[in-house]
């Protein structure tokens, strides 16, 4: 067994990996898995923070702008936790167009 002291003593240096949050929050397949967990986790809530996330990463002011979303709607059903289905097809709709853009 090594000891201590030589397993520290290696010739390469660690490295930082760095993160970017919103590779991963614009990431689809990622937010689709994401929201699917909720789901069936019966976390209606939780799908909501993954759509504020998303949106988020995506600067909802603007997104609400480009897409005709008042920002009213957009910031209550945010907020509520509890929008319409319709409410969130339409900014899961207006999301996709911006992120193929």
């Amino acid at each position: 067994m090594l000891s201590t002291k030589k397993r520290l003593k290696t010739k390469r240096k660690p490295s930082a990996h760095l993160h970017n949050p919103d590779e991963v929050l614009l990431d689809e397949d990622l937010t689709a898995l994401a929201v699917w967990e909720c789901l069936k986790d019966n976390d209606p809530e939780g799908v909501m923070e993954i759509i504020e996330g998303h949106l988020f990463a995506l600067n909802k002011n603007e997104f609400a702008e480009n897409h005709n979303i008042p920002k009213s709607t957009l910031f209550h059903s945010l907020r509520s936790k509890n929008p319409t289905l319709k409410t969130v097809a339409k900014i899961v709709h207006a999301s996709y167009e911006e992120t193929s853009r």
